[in-house]
């Protein structure tokens, strides 16, 4: 394979690097963005925990001082209510963590396929400056090989031969 070819080929992998990083970088803004979002659900279902705690202290208040059958089935529907909800941002809240989960698991994969290329390119490099190395040695030798009868018939110039 010629050096030129070695050079298009390693320009190849260069842009297949600036591409690996890319994604890489991408996948990380989303792992922040999920985890973003899941101190968002961690937050409301804490927020709507303390405000169901709230309501059935609340609840708790009114029943002991009594409370009539239509109050306590209001606030028995209430607190219903409030459970069923903060159900859902608990259901949000896990789905929150696989969604990190799932992210950081790309995330990983991109990270491991970039340092596997990183390893490739720079072997490939030094292959390339091996090549390049050889190359010019092998231009010396040529050269040196040329200047050689040159100059041995320059040494006796008046002498037949």
């Amino acid at each position: 394979m010629k050096t030129a070819d070695l050079h298009s080929l390693q320009a190849l992998r260069q842009l297949r690097e600036q591409r690996a990083s890319s994604r890489l970088a991408a996948q990380q803004v989303r792992c922040r963005e999920t985890r973003t979002e899941l101190d968002k659900a961690r937050e409301a279902l804490h927020l709507h925990r303390e405000k169901l705690a709230r309501e059935a202290e609340d609840v708790y208040g009114r029943f002991s001082e009594g409370l009539s059958v239509s109050a306590w089935n209001a606030a028995q529907d209430e607190l219903q209510r409030l459970d069923d909800e903060r159900e859902q941002l608990q259901d949000k809240t896990e789905d929150a963590v696989r969604s990190v989960e799932s992210e950081e698991q790309a995330r990983q994969q991109l990270r491991r396929e970039h340092l596997a290329r990183q390893q490739k390119t720079l072997a490939w490099n030094a292959l390339l400056d091996q090549r390049v190395r050889q190359d010019v040695r092998a231009g010396e030798q040529r050269d040196e090989t040329d200047e050689l009868p040159a100059s041995a018939s320059g040494l006796a110039p008046g002498v037949p031969g």
